[in-house]
């Protein structure tokens, strides 16, 4: 289940998702992450983080995410 969140209506490009399984290893999790869209974008990628701790091959401690 995801919930998706523009804390500025003005700002389009800037969005927070809320990711919560209903399966799987992290079920009954929540998940916080923040996506930056960039201007130069399909040039240049989003930038995503995830905002709440979590173990993740893919996560770094300060939340940064490896696409």
């Amino acid at each position: 289940t995801c919930k998706v969140n523009f804390p500025d209506p003005n700002k389009l490009h800037y969005f927070q998702l809320t990711v919560t399984p209903d399966e799987g290893y992290y079920q009954g999790g929540k998940f916080q992450f923040e996506t930056e869209v960039p201007d130069a974008y399909n040039m240049v990628p989003p930038k995503v983080k995830c905002l709440t701790r979590i173990w993740h091959p893919n996560i770094t401690e300060t939340g940064e995410i490896c696409l």
